[in-house]
């Protein structure tokens, strides 16, 4: 059976690559993950829209001079 999940690949503190696997959906496996990796990206995304959609639901129009 052929691998199709992918090679971790951040560096490690000796310099070279980590040879884990990257997590499904991620290019980073679980020890190496962060605020960067994509699912992380993606739920970041979504609540800036969220807070964005909050943002405009508040807002009110200024009265006239």
């Amino acid at each position: 059976m052929a691998r199709t999940q992918s090679k971790c690949g951040a560096r490690t503190k000796h310099g070279g690559c980590c040879q884990r696997l990257a997590m499904v959906g991620a290019s980073r496996c679980n020890l190496h993950r962060g605020d960067w990796a994509t699912y992380t990206i993606e739920r970041e995304r979504e609540r800036e829209r969220e807070r964005e959609r909050a943002r405009t639901k508040v807002r009110r129009k200024r009265p006239k001079r």
